[in-house]
């Protein structure tokens, strides 16, 4: 899985200066990347760091929050919390029963 968003933004995000955590930012910016494009349904996406929307790009940085800031997994409502669900609603592929 490319990551949608940079270690740039994601360092701004989580305001780390220091290049020490840029194994793990690296790791949770494609473990979030592949979460949000998990939930969308959309594996085969076309998207780069470059060309993804602006809504997928905040919900991804909202998971890489809760991801390094939540270790542990011990926050209530998971990793996709609601904002996120909401965020990208329109880009979800309904399922078709």
């Amino acid at each position: 899985m490319v990551a949608l968003v940079t270690i740039g933004d994601v360092r701004d995000r989580l305001r780390i200066d220091a290049p020490d955590d840029d194994f793990d930012v690296q790791a949770m910016t494609e473990q979030a990347s592949d979460i949000v494009v998990d939930y969308l349904k959309r594996p085969d996406h076309t998207w780069t760091p470059e060309t993804a929307p602006p809504r997928i790009k905040a919900a991804i940085l909202l998971v890489i929050g809760r991801l390094y800031m939540d270790r542990e997994g011990q926050l209530e409502g998971g990793i996709l919390s609601e904002t996120v669900k909401a965020l990208v609603h329109r880009d979800r592929d309904p399922a078709i029963a």
